[in-house]
Parts: structure tokens; C-alpha cells; sequence
């Protein structure tokens, strides 16, 4: 799907979703709950509950996210499922008793063994890294449950895929935004192509808002995967992993068994910074954009961040803001898969150091703004991938897991396989010789294609915590593709510096700048809760340079898992309207 059509799905599913609900909401929408054993947020109410359900169960932060996430890649898999891959960040007990630790779990989908580094630019096939084949990586997600599970899971394996297990079975009610990506003249192949008509348009019409859909070819997958293990869906030789090979090949890809069996995902030092004085953060690192984030927010550090919505000085704190990002989204281009890159994980800590941080702060103008080049210290061209779905856990036990999990674009490769599983096409999120953007920069090197290697993505799930307590603050992140950063941070500035609720935050109007010339503003949605962005405060950018462009809601889903006076609060974002955080 090219850029127009993104953009055209885009405002259909604001224009569907606000319809949906606009006779319904006339005043602030309310997607969040709290308690004090725990939280899950997703953007699927249902799934929310059923993490919450496995926490009452006993079960840890790990389980109730598995859980949670199964349920949404059933429900929502236009962009999640076990065909994709993605991030995790996880605090966890330290097992001699000091308190918590942090780690990050890859399980981003990596290039089959026989890509290379032109193989988008030699083929004669139109759009052969977003439909198809070709547009196929080897999945993740089930290797990166497994890797949690073994490592803090408290549940059986089994037990927590038997929700979803039955939600593909017995069948699930169309959301909104489900409804909105069942779209036949956008997506036609839901009707022509018989294993996507069999599930979506079983009487030979789509489905639509309110409707039951069934995936039982997917329940039957699911019921292997919880009784054999992940070993069962990866092969090489077992039914499922002979069919994924099959069907990829059918449509013109590169993937083996072998690639599959040869999968693993990756367990990772985190990144994480002091933020003033007061808490310690930690985000994703390479191949994923937390240290994006972490960066943005230390050279933020610097300057007030106080100021209330209403209060004059939002103006330069918001352009404060958007300058650290702009720097932040210039160290960005150095961030490819640490395997491939070299010295990359040092480059990381080395931007977050304090002298670097000043020394950054230097070039910041409170008169104005700049050019792209001007914070681009490779000249690269930053990255724009798509679609994905965010979502978070805390327990009785302060541990958390924040994570976002994607099969790219809208319903991924279009690629389904005979046991019902959806295909990513996370291979157009590699950069490939040549390509450059309408500012002359060029591709990134550290993001070209190599067999075997994840590429860059904007994934930056973070979670903070007292930094004198070490207690648990807030988990976040985003699912919107490159708007994730930027979504991430502004929660994280919300909610630390503004003092606002969660729910509060997920309702604040969002800026999106991705050093592209152009900061994007959100117009309101008052039906949502959105209020949009002051006139004074747009116009006092533009007056400072800024390239303003208005854009709808639909850029980011963002949801927050905060903690204050010993409650989890867990909200979900308005802007996916079938979200709810759920809490006990």
C-alpha cells in the first residue's frame, strides 16, 4: 500500500471510528480503571479483562501480557499476531532481594537467509516489501512469549493461551477499529482470497461493526502452540512450519523452514536515564528507539517542564521539547541491529551522557528552529514504519512488562497461511541503496539489508520508577509506526512533569516530529476527550519556523499504567475506541 493510501486509511478510520461513537460521547471519555494488585492495558477492552483475569489467577505481570497479547492478536490481527514480531521491556524481582532489574527482550522479525541488499531495488514485482512474499521476515512473537514465560511466568504456558484459544473458536464481536480495516476497496483480497473470505466474509459480504467472527483455523493453531510448545510452530519439519515456508513461497518469497527453525529472540540490556532527580527511566535500545526517547527527554531535562496546558509558558517548553526530539531523531540513524552495527550499544550510553546532553543544549535556540540537516549528523533519512499494537502489565509485585508487537501495515504481507496465521511485512522497514527523501538524505547504511539481521524500528516502550524508592511509577508506549517516539515521550512528560493522571494523558493532544521539516499537530476531537492544541501556542511555533501541518487523531495509540498512593491506574488511549485498561 502506498503512501496515499496509508493516508486515506488513516482518515476513513477517524471518520468511521468518531461516527461510531459520536452520538454515544458527548463529553470525556473514560478508558482507564484502578486498583492495587495490578493493571493491563490494552486497546481492546476484552483483552485488558482477560490480562486481568490471569493476575487474579496468580499469575505475574509476564503471563497477564502473553495472555493479553494472544487475545489481541486474534481480535485486532490487521496488525498484531503471531506472525509478527516486536519489543518487550520487563521489570522483574531481583532475585537477591535488591529490589528490581530491567531487561528487554527482541523478538523483532529478522531477514530470511536469502535477502540481500538489493533485492527490493532489482525486482520487477510492484510493492514487493509490503505485499506478498517477499515482504515476509521470519516471525517472532511466539519466541519472544516463550523467552518471557521461561523467565518469569508463574502460570502454565498452556492456561494462558486458552483465552484466546477460545475467542477464535466460539468467536469474537467486530470493534470499531476492526470494523474500519475491513475495508474491500482498500483491502480486496479479504473477499478473493478464499482463507481470508473464509474468516472475514464468510456469506460472500464482509463482516461488519457488531458482527461474529470466527478463526477457527487460528484456534486450531493456537491449541498446538499451548500444547507442543513454540517448537511446534518453528519447525522445521512439523505441519505448521512446512505451511508458512509453503505459503510464502506461493507468493513469490524467500523463506524456509530453516529460517524459522534457526529464530531466536534476543534478551538485551536496557538503556535508562536520572530524570531530574526525581525518577530513573528505562527504555529499548537497538535495533528499537528507546534511547530516542531517553535522549529527547535528557536534553529536555534542561528546561522547565512544569507549565500547565493552560499556562503561557507551554509555548516554549513544547518547543523545547520538540527540539531535544529533533536531536534525538538525528542520533537515530546510527541505530541498526547491534549483530550488524558496530560499537552501536556504546554510541547509545554515549548520547545520554551529560556532557553530550549539554553540549546539545548549546545548538538549541529559543528563537527559532531549523532545518532537517541541521540535527541529522549522518544526513539519513529517519525511518517511517507503520502500524502496531501497544500494551502493558504491572502486578502485586511491582513487576511490569511494556511492550509493542506488530505485523507492520495493515494486515501485514496480505499473506495468510492454511493454519490461519497473518503474515507480517516488516521487511520494508529495512532501508535499501539509493532510496532518499524529499530533503536529499540518503537511506541509512546501518539499516540495509543483510540475511539474518532485524531491522530499525520506532518501537521505545519505557517504564520509570522512583529513583530514591525504586518503586514503580509508569509504564508506556505506542503503537502508530514512527509517531511511536513521539507519543512515548509526551505520555512520559505528562505524567512526570505536568503531574497529570493517566487518564488525563492519553487524552492530551499530540505534536509528531520526525525531523522531516514538518511538525504535525492533532486537531481536536471533542467527541474523544481531545481538546487539540491552542491557537497561541501553534502560532508562537510557526512564528519561531516551525512547518505547521493539522492532522487527525489516528497517528498514535498510546496507553499508560501508572502508580500513585499505592493504586495502578490503567489507561487506555481514546483514539483506539474498542480500548480499555483494566485493574483490580
Amino acid at each position: 500500500m502506498g503512501p496515499s493510501l496509508r493516508r486515506l486509511a488513516l482518515r476513513t478510520s477517524v471518520l468511521l471510528t468518531l461516527g461510531a461513537v459520536a452520538s454515544a460521547n458527548t463529553g470525556v471519555q473514560t478508558f482507564g480503571t484502578s486498583g492495587k494488585h495490578g493493571a493491563v492495558a490494552t486497546e481492546v477492552g476484552e483483552c485488558s479483562d482477560i490480562g486481568v483475569s490471569i493476575l487474579k489467577q496468580g499469575g505475574s505481570a509476564a503471563d497477564a501480557i502473553i495472555a493479553s497479547g494472544l487475545c489481541v492478536g486474534t481480535i485486532a490481527a490487521y496488525h498484531s499476531g503471531i506472525g509478527g514480531g516486536g519489543f518487550m521491556l520487563v521489570r522483574f524481582e531481583d532475585k537477591h532481594g535488591k529490589g528490581h532489574s530491567y531487561e528487554m527482550i527482541d523478538f523483532r522479525e529478522t531477514m530470511p537467509a536469502a535477502g540481500n541488499e538489493t533485492m527490493y531495488i532489482n525486482t520487477t514485482v510492484a510493492h514487493a516489501s509490503t505485499i506478498g512474499g517477499l515482504a515476509v521476515g521470519v516471525p517472532g512473537e511466539l519466541r519472544g512469549w516463550e523467552k518471557l514465560h521461561e523467565r518469569h511466568g508463574k502460570l502454565p504456558w498452556k492456561t494462558l493461551f486458552q483465552p484466546a484459544i477460545k475467542l477464535a473458536q466460539d468467536g469474537f464481536k467486530v470493534t470499531t477499529d476492526l470494523a474500519v480495516a475491513l475495508n474491500a476497496n482498500t483491502y480486496p483480497f479479504l473477499l478473493s482470497d478464499p482463507l481470508w473470505a473464509e474468516v472475514y466474509a464468510p456469506n460472500g459480504t464482509l463482516v461488519g461493526l457488531g458482527d461474529t467472527v470466527y478463526r477457527k483455523r487460528y484456534a486450531r493453531t493456537l491449541a498446538a502452540i499451548a500444547e507442543h510448545g513454540p517448537d511446534y510452530f518453528y519447525g522445521p519439519h512439523t505441519e505448521i512450519a512446512v505451511n508458512t515456508a509453503e505459503a510464502v513461497h506461493s507468493r513469490g518469497g524467500i523463506l524456509t523452514t530453516a529460517d524459522l527453525a534457526n529464530y531466536s529472540a534476543i534478551i538485551r540490556e536496557p538503556v535508562n536515564i536520572t530524570y531530574r532527580g526525581t525518577h530513573r527511566i528505562f527504555s529499548t535500545v537497538a535495533p528499537s528507539s528507546g534511547s530516542v526517547v531517553l535522549s529527547a527527554l535528557k536534553i529536555f531535562e534542561g528546561y522547565d517542564g512544569s507549565a500547565a496546558p493552560t499556562d503561557p509558558a507551554i509555548n516554549l517548553t513544547t518547543h523545547h521539547l520538540i527540539q531535544g526530539t529533533r536531536f534525538g531523531y538525528g542520533q537515530r540513524t546510527n541505530y541498526g541491529d547491534p549483530a550488524f552495527t558496530a560499537n552501536v550499544s556504546t554510541l547509545e550510553r554515549e548520547f545520554l551522557q551529560e556532557s553530550t546532553v549539554e553540549a546539545i543544549r548549546k545548538e538549541i535556540s529559543d528563537n527559532q528552529t531549523f532545518p532537517a540537516a541541521y540535527y541529522d549528523i549522518n544526513k539519513y533519512i529517519p525511518l517511517n514504519d507503520s502500524g502496531t499494537s501497544h500494551m502493558a502489565a504491572v502486578d502485586r509485585w511491582g513487576n511490569a512488562v511494556s511492550l509493542t508487537t506488530t505485523v507492520n501495515l495493515y494486515w501485514g504481507s496480505q499473506v495468510m497461511t492454511a493454519d490461519g496465521v497473518i503474515l507480517n511485512d516488516e521487511m520494508d522497514d529495512f532501508s535499501s541503496p539509493g532510496q532518499t527523501n524529499s530533503f536529499g538524505f540518503a537511506a541509512a547504511p546501518v539499516n540495509f539489508i543483510r540475511p539474518g539481521k532485524r531491522p530499525q524500528s520506532s518501537i521505545s516502550s519505557s517504564i520509570a520508577e522512583d529513583l530514591e524508592t525504586g518503586e514503580f511509577v509508569i509504564a508506556t508506549g505506542s503503537a502508530g509506526g514512527s509517531r511511536i517516539i513521539t507519543a512515548t515521550l509526551q505520555n512520559l512528560y505528562h505524567y512526570l512533569d505536568q503531574g497529570l493522571t493517566p487518564n488525563e494523558t492519553v487524552h492530551q493532544s499530540r505534536w509528531h516530529d520526525q525531523l522531516t521539516n514538518v511538525t504535525y499537530f492533532e486537531i481536536s476531537a471533542p467527541n474523544l476527550g481531545i481538546a487539540g492544541f491552542s491557537n497561541a501556542t501553534v502560532a508562537y511555533l510557526a512564528g519561531l519556523g516551525y512547518n505547521i501541518t493539522y492532522e487527525d487523531e489516528s497517528g498514535s495509540t498510546a496507553h499508560v499504567i501508572g502508580k500513585k498512593d499505592g493504586v495502578y491506574t490503567a489507561a487506555s488511549d481514546p483514539r483506539k475506541t474498542a480500548g480499555r485498561g483494566a485493574a483490580f
